[in-house]
């Protein structure tokens, strides 16, 4: 059991798509950082515009990348994914370590060509004021679950077949949940992307929220989404109406 366990280690496919994991989790990591980095008042950043530009990046690399393992970028998707069963165990958490590699490695990137002052704390996760850990962990869970209910339903091609762009609505996703709470925890629902800055700026306060939250959320989609909504089949069946006795005589 242990030795099949680690058979996917030894494919060249395998360490393809982890290649692809890297890059896609490097270049999410370093348009963040960059997003909200301060160069003078007229271009200071709105959440609504880092909303979008999280947006476009996720969709971006989705869809060149998701091809090649399927551009997780985040350890709450990754996890979700392996409770249902979508990827392997092993794959699963080396992706998790690939992924906060990467991250802390785009956010070194990003404080190296970058002014100390415009770099706005490399988009480094914080509670706002006067938001409690235990409210900041709800609101992680919370846009986190919405993520990952569009990640595990945009890409449920068994349903939608293949002309939905997945990409696409998991970059709304994104963007949303940032647009709405980034003033309450910075809207990370991405421990890697937490951890990124974290390392790089040494800032720890309440980091815990920005991995318990987001992996509560992901479980708890990927719990509801494969455990209820995708269990239950649907009836495909046509219901006709007889209309014929409430129809007007010629």
């Amino acid at each position: 059991m242990i030795p099949r366990l680690f058979d996917e280690l030894k494919t060249r496919l395998f360490w393809r798509d982890a290649g692809a994991e890297f890059v896609a989790s490097f270049c999410l990591m370093t348009a963040q950082s960059t997003l909200p980095t301060q160069w003078g008042q007229s271009l200071s950043p709105s959440a609504i515009q880092i909303g979008i530009g999280m947006g476009f990046v996720v969709f971006i690399m989705a869809s060149s990348l998701g091809d090649f393992g399927g551009a997780h970028m985040n350890p709450a998707v990754s996890v979700a994914l392996v409770i249902s069963r979508k990827i392997s165990l092993i794959r699963g958490v080396l992706y998790v370590i690939i992924q906060c590699i990467a991250c802390i490695t785009g956010a070194g990137f990003v404080f190296a060509i970058t002014p100390i002052k415009s770099q706005n704390n490399l988009a480094a996760t914080l509670l706002g004021n006067d938001v409690s850990s235990w409210q900041g962990v709800l609101v992680e869970i919370w846009i986190t679950f919405m993520l990952v209910i569009t990640v595990l339903g945009a890409t449920n091609t068994r349903i939608k077949g293949t002309l939905l762009i997945p990409g696409l609505p998991i970059g709304f996703a994104v963007a949303l949940g940032i647009m709405s709470t980034n003033g309450y925890t910075g809207a990370s629902m991405n421990p890697a992307r937490s951890l990124g800055p974290a390392v790089i700026l040494g800032l720890w306060a309440d980091h815990w929220v920005y991995w318990v939250g987001p992996i509560v959320g992901g479980v708890l989609a990927a719990g509801i989404y494969g455990g209820i909504f995708d269990r239950i089949k649907s009836d495909n069946r046509v219901h006709e109406i007889d209309t014929s006795a409430n129809s007007i005589p010629a």
